[in-house]
């Protein structure tokens, strides 16, 4: 802008001392103005920055929160809402960037893509945030026409969650059998529709998402490499497909059939642990955690399961691993009821343990055969003496 400004005073001040101006001195000055407008303009917004827009029904509260991952850190912003559910918020990113929104404190969530010089818009109700409209940029556009064509199915899928969430003990409005088998039978019509538009758009970062949507799950994996393989040109060079490819390698080092891969842990004893130790009987691995109140419910499920089994002598036996031990010791006087391998882990969820078999919800049960393959995963320990029933019934 100060270079406008001083060829401006420059040019004019040679007018002014010729008194008047030629066709072509007029025409040099406005192309000089025209071209001062265009770099003024192009000053008013760097390259590099992105805007979001919008309104919304149903907002609570005063902001929401937007958080996007920059290298190994989540960066959150707090985005102002006024009381008509209108905000506005400017930001850079020096690529194409996934954002999540999280609203009413952080019960709803969607997300939205951005990229340099974007102008996102958002408009729709905060309770069905599958359905809000994002306008600005090709894929938000793209998706939006998805959520529109399947607006009927999304929208019935989010009142069963609802409602689900508004039932109260003693009401039978809901009944949870009903509303389980109807969320999954729309989750698979769904799931369904989305591989069909995968397979009609292989080179759309949309698919990508919707990938990232219907079949980021460890039950989903067969599905999950199918349409990963119809993936070309942009959609397969993007930063997404080489993180679900990396999700599901990492799932597939665990899942049921393969050989369990070999940990090298420590008891509370300090007494070297291998899972390879155990071959010739069936192992039950659980994760668990000291913070966990779930576990600490299920804890007296599991010996009761353990000493029946014993007392059938079962070739059976347990490890349990144990994290957040930083936070909330091993009790001392646990091996009272606990007569099993106990290994505690430091590192949370980011412990070794924890991420070579891909555990991402506890309490967390695996069945290992005696010749270290995987049986199962992911079963109430309650259901394990008919498991082991089935599995002598069908050596007989």
């Amino acid at each position: 802008m100060y270079i406008c400004t001083l060829v401006l005073e420059e040019e004019l001040g040679k007018y002014s001392k010729l008194g008047k101006m030629s066709i072509s001195n007029i025409s040099r000055y406005t192309a000089i103005i025209i071209f001062c407008i265009a770099l003024f303009a192009s000053c008013g917004k760097r390259s590099d920055m992105y805007e979001i827009s919008g309104k919304l029904e149903n907002l609570t509260g005063s902001y929401f929160l937007m958080s996007h991952e920059y290298g190994d850190s989540i960066v959150i912003d707090t985005i102002p809402v006024n009381a008509k559910g209108e905000f506005s918020f400017k930001g850079n990113v020096d690529t194409l960037t996934e954002m999540s929104l999280y609203f009413n404190q952080n019960t709803k969530s969607t997300y939205i893509l951005v990229n340099k010089s974007w102008d996102v818009e958002l408009k729709g109700d905060a309770l069905y945030p599958d359905l809000i409209n994002v306008k600005g940029g090709e894929i938000n556009d793209d998706l939006t026409t998805f959520k529109n064509q399947n607006k009927d199915l999304l929208k019935t899928r989010a009142d069963i969650l609802i409602a689900a969430d508004r039932k109260k003990p003693g009401n039978d409005t809901v009944k949870v059998k009903d509303y389980v088998v109807e969320l999954k039978n729309i989750n698979f019509e769904l799931s369904n529709i989305a591989a069909n538009y995968i397979k009609s758009n292989p080179d759309k970062i949309a698919s990508v998402m919707l990938i990232n949507t219907f079949f980021k799950d460890e039950t989903s994996i067969p599905r999950l490499d199918e349409n990963l393989a119809l993936l070309k040109g942009k959609a397969a060079d993007f930063q997404l497909t080489a993180d679900l490819k990396l999700f599901r390698d990492r799932v597939k080092r665990s899942s049921v059939g393969v050989l369990a891969p070999n940990l090298t842990l420590k008891d509370m004893k300090g007494k070297k642990v291998q899972l390879t130790d155990f071959r010739g009987k069936y192992l039950l691995l659980t994760f668990a955690s000291t913070t966990c109140e779930v576990c600490r419910f299920e804890k007296k499920d599991a010996v009761s399961t353990y000493n029946d089994l014993k007392k059938e002598k079962r070739n059976i036996e347990f490890v349990t691993i144990v994290k957040d031990i930083e936070e909330v010791p091993i009790s001392g006087n646990i091996t009272d009821s606990v007569k099993w391998t106990i290994i505690p882990v430091e590192g949370g969820w980011s412990a070794k343990a924890f991420e070579t078999y891909y555990i991402r919800q506890m309490p967390y049960n695996i069945l290992i055969s005696p010749t270290g393959s995987i049986i199962e995963r992911d079963f109430p320990i309650f259901t394990l003496p008919k498991k082991m029933e089935e599995l002598v019934d069908s050596k007989k």
